[in-house]
């Protein structure tokens, strides 16, 4: 599995608009710090996609491979950071 993605906004205002913008991708949140919140979204897979392939010569081992490699997909994981300005 990969290392996370952080991203580090400069105001509060950015960090609730990214927040809410990886929340509509599918994201939900695995720990939140107040300024510091870590998403997550499962890796996703075309079944049906795949399923049709099966049936298609040669592609459909490629499908085959894919479908077992889905198996085991991880996730995407993002860290949003909001840095704090000196005073």
């Amino acid at each position: 599995m990969s290392s996370p993605r952080t991203i580090t906004v400069q105001s509060p205002e950015a960090f609730r608009k990214t927040i809410t913008a990886y929340a509509a991708q599918g994201f939900q949140t695995l720990r939140d710090e107040g300024n510091q919140i870590t998403l997550s979204k499962r890796t996703t897979f075309n079944w049906v996609l795949a399923i049709i392939c099966l049936f298609i010569p040669v592609i459909g081992w490629v499908a085959l491979v894919f479908m077992i490699m889905a198996a085991g997909r991880g996730s995407e994981v993002v860290e949003i950071v909001l840095e704090a300005k000196p005073a």
